[in-house]
């Protein structure tokens, strides 16, 4: 895996959780379309779309957790991306990949909040990228990029 690679892990763990969440919320909308036909207690016991609540309320929780999970995941890769990031001699560099992997901005973004030209910002993410080569090689537990 490349450091670059590595770096966008953040964007790709997003956008999947972006997506669960996005399928948490349909589900939450089919449950509440099958139990808003069910009005007493007796139509509870007795009626069949029971069963297509509990497995709806099962999917539920199964999508809940694997997104809780994939946010766990997410927060640990940030916090490691940052302290490798925190790590580079460089401020304007450090800024650029700060934005960008951990904020996950947009490169046009970046330019224009940081005042740099969109050529400028990427000549600063590819120094940043190039320090961070030595600050890995340095590290006695190479694990990091396994997360």
């Amino acid at each position: 895996m490349t450091i670059k690679e590595y770096l966008s892990q953040t964007f790709t763990l997003n956008k999947l959780i972006n997506a669960k969440k996005a399928y948490i919320l349909q589900l939450h909308d089919m449950h509440k379309t099958i139990s808003d036909g069910i009005c007493t207690d007796e139509n509870v016991r007795t009626n069949p779309s029971n069963n297509y609540i509990n497995d709806i309320i099962s999917q539920i929780k199964s999508a809940e957790d694997d997104c809780h999970e994939k946010i766990f995941k997410m927060i640990s890769l940030q916090r490691n991306i940052a302290s490798i990031i925190d790590n580079i001699d460089l401020p304007d560099s450090r800024l650029i990949l700060f934005e960008r992997y951990i904020n996950m901005k947009l490169w046009e973004d970046i330019a224009e909040e940081s005042h740099y030209s969109l050529k400028w910002v990427y000549v600063l993410h590819k120094r940043g990228i190039t320090a961070i080569e030595p600050i890995l090689k340095n590290n006695t537990d190479n694990d990091v990029m396994s997360c």
